[in-house]
């Protein structure tokens, strides 16, 4: 049943049009375990290759060794290669101002990625998704909120998504399958656990089958979205114009569809924080006039087009310096943590001359140790940079585009590493 489930999840979502070499996130629980096992079942009809990646967080002490422990022997017994590793999450979460959730998640697809050879697949059920949709639901969640977990999203695939928590728990038992159990998945402090313990079952009561009725909702709301979604960006292509969107006629469009210009658009000024009553005043001074604030930025409509006030950006200044350094500097830092390395370069993969300025539209970079190209609009929110700020952060190029990003790190061609024999340190002050 699962097999036949997780082979026809990854031919649906096409899940190895980009590789067939796929790494498991693999905690030892059960959905990862059940994951490993049914894809280590079907390699030979998929034609893939098959290894796994496990992250030791430090936040559960011995438990998390245990989980350690435990993943390398199931890999041993299965003949699968395991890339392991330990980071202090805690510490890591403290040095960037980061809750413990957040830099726990930020840590863990930064590991899988920089180890993952070709596509990351993560043990996300039916029930999971259940799970987020009821989270997103109670905040008050817009469309997209409803369509759930992407089963795929860049070079994460989610091979499980069409199977519940009760096929994963029966494959475990009938393939004999060992697995361990996180102690704070059995608690009620967490909400997600919450919404497991009490609000599930529930709604199981109701209908037995619910995690995959919420599926075929999320699969299906998904469509209507990306309909809307594409006819927005259509729309905003031409409204867009040297930073100014033209919001004449703007109550003339569909609503649905003149909301998302407006997402477009603050996505594209790197607005970060913006909840759906913001789109909505926002939305009001583009059909009235007058001027709105929003986390970070006061946004201004008049003679038929949408700004942002300009005396409320950042004046902050910069100086980086790039200089040559010893090779035991690099391998010192190197040692102590490999999340400190993202202000050194290679010399000789420069290509031309260096430059530094500020973000262009249309800049992107490929950084070290992740998948895929994304442009520093994308970045910047991801690494939730405040927009003040974006308009003054350095960004370093040489004749072949940008090569590093202060805050964010270095572009994976010419970044420094063992091999190197002349490194740059970039320093900012």
């Amino acid at each position: 049943m699962i097999e036949m489930l997780v082979a026809k999840a990854i031919a649906d979502y096409k899940m190895l049009s980009l590789s067939n070499e796929i790494t498991v996130a693999l905690s030892g629980g059960a959905d990862s375990v059940c994951l490993l096992y049914a894809l280590n079942e079907l390699k030979g009809k998929l034609g893939i290759t098959l290894s796994a990646a496990h992250l030791n967080h430090s936040i559960r002490g011995s438990e998390a060794d245990r989980d350690e422990a435990f993943v390398k022997e199931l890999c041993s017994s299965l003949g699968i290669p395991l890339a392991c590793e330990k980071i202090d999450v805690p510490e890591y979460a403290k040095s960037h101002s980061l809750s413990l959730e957040l830099a726990a998640r930020q840590v863990r697809y930064d590991f899988l990625a920089r180890v993952s050879k070709g596509v990351v697949a993560t043990a996300h059920s039916a029930d999971d998704n259940l799970e987020t949709v009821v989270f997103n639901l109670a905040r008050g969640t817009a469309l997209k909120g409803l369509c759930g977990i992407p089963p795929v999203r860049d070079r994460i695939i989610r091979p499980l998504i069409y199977c519940s928590r009760v096929d994963i728990e029966q494959y475990c038992e009938e393939n004999g399958l060992s697995y361990v159990t996180d102690s704070t998945n059995l608690s009620d402090d967490y909400t997600r656990n919450k919404i497991r313990h009490n609000i599930v079952p529930v709604l199981k009561e109701v209908n037995p089958a619910v995690a995959r009725a919420v599926t075929r909702m999320s699969e299906s709301l998904s469509l209507d979205n990306d309909l809307l979604e594409n006819l927005a960006e259509e729309e905003y292509k031409k409204r867009i114009v040297d930073g100014l969107l033209d919001i004449k006629g703007f109550d003339k469009i569909h609503k649905a569809v003149s909301l998302r210009v407006l997402k477009c658009f603050l996505n594209d000024l790197d607005v970060l924080e913006f909840s759906s009553k913001h789109l909505e005043q926002l939305y009001n001074i583009c059909v009235r006039g007058g001027e709105i604030s929003l986390p970070k930025a006061v946004f201004v409509s008049e003679s038929g087009r949408l700004h942002i006030k300009t005396d409320t950006l950042s004046n902050k200044e910069y100086k980086v310096e790039v200089l040559p350094i010893e090779k035991s500097e690099f391998l010192s830092s190197k040692k102590i943590n490999n999340l400190l390395l993202k202000n050194y370069l290679d010399c000789d993969r420069i290509i031309g001359k260096l430059e530094i300025r500020t973000k262009l539209s249309g800049d992107t970079i490929k950084l070290k140790n992740k998948n895929g190209t994304k442009t520093l609009t994308k970045l910047y929110n991801e690494y939730r940079i405040p927009l003040t700020e974006r308009k003054t952060l350095p960004v370093l190029c040489d004749d072949e585009g940008v090569v590093w990003v202060y805050k964010i790190g270095v572009a994976e061609r010419c970044a420094a590493d063992e091999n190197s024999k002349s490194i740059l340190k970039i320093s900012i002050s």
